[in-house]
């Protein structure tokens, strides 16, 4: 092959947002999409579960191709929002409903006059979606995993029930066909809107999905019924008002051991958000050790000065046994979290993942359910990788008659060399020719420089969903005084 002439590679990079710069959520990560599926942290809205197969099963009968099936899905999707927006703000549909997939664009193209279908529904300027499958693509892996479609192909699945999702949700195919539609047009159709599942045909559908089957120990739907009955056992035996309290609950209270429901899958569920507040420490401190950068590039030394320097005087043995105790003489946790709660940033923060240190000491069962839970099966490069608890236990062996300041500055080059990696090992040239790194942070000759923000808080552990399926399917509901509560279906779990 002759080349005509010089050529070039486009040396350049483009640094986009990094989710996760220090990567420690990948283990709870994976534990969580076991343990809580049939929803990801994007599938907002459950009679989305019902209207994706009912296009489908359209879409067969009416023997379309793939385009056309597409074609259609837009098309549905849009009339489907339209119908949910014009019923927002009416009786019954409260503010903590999820707005339907689409409404920014779709609001923006009503400032017109009545939408134009072919337009908010096709592939150019004006779309509601850019996905060619508008909004399907988030939700296709949850519905397949709950039986409404089909395994491998887009089809029906075995708990899809034409009878129900058609006479309950069949009238937007209708309204779909329509050339333009504005609220008005719409608003008859109250009762295919979002907000009645909680009492239509295909919400009771969708409640028997979302309660899984508790008894089928190890399936699919036997972890998702385990986790909602957990809930539900929550709901009834404690005060539940927001996640921290189902959490709080989850990790501390003695019903997840003694009440006659109990599971090793509860006590999973145990280990991993116990799991998570190591995880949010690490993500909080990284945040914290950032903020040094806001007036300007340092190197990772002088990052670790400024750690050292909020940090107290004494050895990291010290700082240990100043720390109150993480289990009882049980090995059951202690809300240890609790008495350092208001310990000054970033001492609390570092001292919280050496109390995950501690529980991994404690947990001795390396087959207990809660250490399962916590760090995965033994042996595996997740229980012992850099930052995990094991990790950061074996550290304390070898470190704890140093200097809590020298500790503090070998650990922030230990978190700024990672998120280099991370970085790294995440960097992918794209079609276009450009080379995107997802960071937080560039280490460039020794000098740290601040490119983003770094994200801080709790990871995603799918609750919201878990809990959002539940009360919009009426498995779960709140009360007027926000409590929580087992609702008109939560029998389903048994």
């Amino acid at each position: 092959m002759i080349v005509d002439g010089p050529g070039w590679v486009d040396g350049s990079t483009n640094p986009i947002r990094g989710l996760f710069p220090l990567a420690v959520e990948q283990y709870l990560n994976a534990a969580v999409s076991v343990n809580a599926p049939g929803v990801t942290t994007v599938t907002t809205t459950a009679r989305y579960y019902a209207l994706h197969p009912l296009v489908v099963d359209e879409a067969k009968r009416r023997r379309l191709d793939t385009p056309g099936m597409r074609r259609l899905l837009r098309r549905v999707e849009v009339a489907y929002a339209l119908i949910c927006m014009a019923h927002h703000g009416q009786p019954g549909h409260h503010s903590w409903y999820p707005a339907p997939h689409g409404r920014d664009r779709l609001l923006t193209a009503l400032s017109h006059g009545p939408v134009d279908l072919a337009v908010a529904a096709g592939t150019e300027a004006g779309r509601y979606a850019k996905a060619a499958t508008g909004f399907l693509g988030p939700y296709v892996g949850s519905e397949t995993g709950l039986g409404l479609l089909a395994q491998g192909a887009l089809a029906p699945g075995p708990a899809y029930d034409h009878t129900i999702v058609h006479g309950a949700l069949g009238a937007v195919l209708d309204l779909a066909a329509a050339s333009r539609l504005g609220l008005d047009d719409v608003r008859d159709h109250a009762a295919l809107c979002l907000c009645q599942a909680v009492t239509s045909a295909d919400g009771e559908l969708l409640a028997g999905r979302f309660a899984g089957r508790p008894d089928e120990i190890g399936t699919v739907a036997g972890n998702l019924g385990q986790v909602m009955r957990l809930f539900a056992t929550a709901m009834e035996q404690a005060e539940i008002r927001s996640r921290a309290d189902l959490g709080r609950f989850v990790m501390f209270d003695p019903a997840v051991t003694e009440h006659p429901h109990s599971t090793d899958n509860w006590l999973r569920w145990r280990g991993i958000r116990l799991r998570a507040m190591s995880v949010t420490a690490w993500r909080d401190l990284f945040a914290y050790l950032c903020r040094y950068l806001n007036e300007g590039p340092m190197t990772i030394a002088q990052l670790g000065e400024c750690l050292a320097e909020e940090l107290p005087s004494g050895t990291l043995g010290d700082f240990l046994d100043a720390l109150p105790p993480a289990v009882d003489d049980k090995g059951a946790p202690l809300p240890a979290e609790n008495e350092i709660a208001a310990w000054p940033a970033p001492r609390r923060h570092l001292a919280t993942i050496l109390l995950g240190a501690q529980r991994f000491e404690a947990l001795t069962d390396i087959n207990g359910p809660v250490r399962l839970g916590f760090v995965g099966p033994p042996g595996r490069r997740s229980e012992k990788e850099e930052l995990a608890p094991r990790w950061v236990h074996d550290v304390i062996a070898d470190r704890r008659t140093q200097s809590l300041r020298d500790f503090a500055i070998w650990l922030a080059r230990v978190m700024i060399n990672r998120a280099h990696r991370a970085t790294l090992a995440k960097s992918r040239y794209q079609r276009d020719g450009r080379f995107t790194m997802p960071l937080r942070v560039l280490v460039q000759d020794d000098l740290v420089i601040r490119v983003h923000g770094v994200a801080t808080g709790e990871p995603p552990l799918r609750w919201a969903q878990l809990l959002s399926m539940g009360r919009q399917t009426g498995i779960f509901q709140t009360g007027v005084d926000g409590r929580w509560e087992v609702g008109p279906r939560g029998g389903l779990l048994g």
